[in-house]
């Protein structure tokens, strides 16, 4: 769906082309792990249905938003990557890289075999160095909370682990129509791990039925999950995004974090136990003699599921055309984890915050037909996506945008988005900012918020109009407007005061540096 472009955000945009700042000030950095305040903004490299393209005997109906169904997704990845750095994105997260079971990958069969149904090891490959050469730090989907047999139920090839290397209680071992039904338990890997240590509600890890929970208490099964990282990491990939970490202890992240040492980690946690979500950061910690924040510092950042389903039940598909804007006051300097400071700690500077995954929203099932609970998307194509990236683009986190926002909904969105992510970074709004909320906004019935960056300052409104609120109402001065849309507006002021002068956007990242030289599984050496 495309809209009119509004006049006045184009007129904002290509204002903001002329402004100049030192471009020293504003260069987006590649931080590695252990800054409380990464500037760094993800994209979702990926939709559910990304793995259809490129198999056109395959699936009889066209992916909605591309045109060119003969290619796969790596390539497709590849050829976007100029368009990716000119977004200013930093991250991007990539689907699992492995060969699996099920289209998407999520129930990995051989871990060390890097061709799937998103293309071949060398698409892959390519894609990887192209997204290096344009200064993007790939982030890789890691499945190691279970795996499915290569062979059956439980024979596993590539690596191939036997039957101690899946929990105590699987299903495998209860179901008559699997190989290893009635296996003895000394035969069996341990119980489900214990984790109550940080998710009171839970006497162990969540077992998943579906395929077999790994036992990462096994040796060799962790031995087996570090090669195949540093494997990742050979082959070109700088981070990881774990998936349904959930299901096992959070030690073994911060094990396999310092073991592989990426330039960013973040865990996909049961979605709605804000609170354990906390214990699981506090657990993978690298290090976990450290005290407060500086444990924090070493610790793995995790997705913002209580930001997401505020906003959708506030602006998006859940708020029935009836915005609640006073609900993104959250804790009265944001929401979900992002405004959480339980134990007086920065948690925001630790939360992934989003509009959309490939796990929510709108998804089909393998014919093209609505998957049940996914028959719409958790926010419509008009103000109320506009309205979300204004939230989470100008607020503390480290905000990641869904691929087919940014690719597929229209080149106005794009823009918008775009002006976003560009005032963030002009400003030095990063994952730790403090965000001052407005009363009187709230008082209006709209949110308002004064977010300081490193290079000065947003303010941002969203809900209503000028006559609602303006930076003025509440007695801020030296501000410029910078970008516009339905609902919402973004003025920015910046240390050196920018008013009347020029002020320039970021250069987009320069080339990450020499691409790794993929290893051999076999010549990868881990200790034990």
């Amino acid at each position: 769906m495309r809209h009119r472009i509004n006049l006045l955000f184009l007129t904002v945009v290509l204002f903001s082309l002329f402004l100049s700042c030192r471009q020293q000030e504003v260069q987006v950095s590649h931080q590695l792990k252990g800054d409380l305040n990464d500037n760094r903004v993800m994209l979702q490299g990926f939709y559910w249905e990304s793995y259809k393209h490129g198999h056109p005997g395959k699936y009889s109906f066209i992916v909605p938003g591309v045109a060119n169904e003969e290619k796969t997704w790596y390539e497709i990845v590849k050829e976007k990557a100029p368009e990716i750095r000119n977004g200013y994105f930093d991250l991007i997260w990539l689907p699992p890289p492995s060969e699996g079971s099920g289209g998407a990958g999520y129930g990995p069969t051989r871990l060390f075999s890097p061709n799937n149904m998103y293309g071949d090891s060398l698409q892959q490959r390519e894609m990887l160095v192209e997204l290096w050469n344009n200064g993007i730090e790939p982030l890789a989907d890691i499945v190691i909370n279970h795996r499915n047999g290569s062979l059956g139920w439980a024979k596993f090839a590539n690596p191939s682990w036997d039957s101690k290397a899946v929990c105590k209680n699987d299903e495998a071992f209860t179901n008559s129509a699997s190989e290893v039904y009635g296996l003895p338990e000394d035969q069996r890997g341990a119980d489900e791990e214990y984790v109550q240590n940080y998710d009171p509600s839970r006497q162990s890890a969540y077992a998943y039925e579906s395929f077999r929970d790994l036992d990462h208490t096994n040796p060799a099964v962790r031995k087996d999950i570090l090669r195949y990282l540093l494997f990742l990491k050979s082959f070109g990939y700088r981070g990881w995004r774990y998936d349904m970490v959930h299901g096992y202890h959070a030690k073994h992240v911060g094990d396999y974090n310092k073991i592989t040492k990426p330039t960013f980690s973040v865990g996909e946690y049961d979605w709605g136990r804000q609170d354990a979500q906390r214990g699981w950061i506090w657990y993978s910690a690298t290090d976990s003699m450290l005290p407060g924040t500086e444990r924090l510092k070493t610790a793995s950042a995790v997705f913002d599921f209580s930001t997401h389903f505020t906003l959708e039940n506030s602006i998006g598909s859940g708020c029935n055309n009836n915005p609640n804007y006073i609900a993104l006051y959250g804790f009265g300097n944001g929401t979900g984890l992002m405004g959480d400071n339980t134990d007086n700690l920065p948690w925001k500077t630790r939360a992934v915050t989003f509009l959309e995954n490939h796990d929510t929203g709108w998804r089909t099932n393998e014919d093209g037909s609505n998957e049940k609970d996914h028959e719409y998307d958790s926010f419509l194509n008009n103000w109320q996506v506009e309205q979300g990236y204004a939230y989470i683009l100008t607020h503390p986190g480290i905000p990641c945008v869904f691929w087919k926002h940014y690719f597929d909904w229209g080149q106005e969105l794009q823009a918008k988005i775009r002006a976003l992510i560009i005032v963030r970074k002009v400003a030095g709004v990063n994952s730790g900012s403090d965000v001052f909320t407005q009363d009187n906004a709230r008082e209006a019935g709209v949110y308002a918020a004064m977010v300081r960056g490193t290079l000065g300052y947003l303010y941002v409104r969203i809900g209503g109009s000028d006559d609602s609120w303006t930076p003025a109402n509440s007695n801020y001065s030296d501000y410029m407007e910078y970008a516009a849309g339905n609902g919402w507006k973004v003025w920015v002021k910046l240390n050196n005061n920018i008013k009347n002068k020029e002020m320039q956007k970021p250069e987009p990242n320069p080339p990450l540096g020499t691409v790794p030289v993929p290893e051999k599984i076999n010549d990868i050496i881990v200790p034990d």
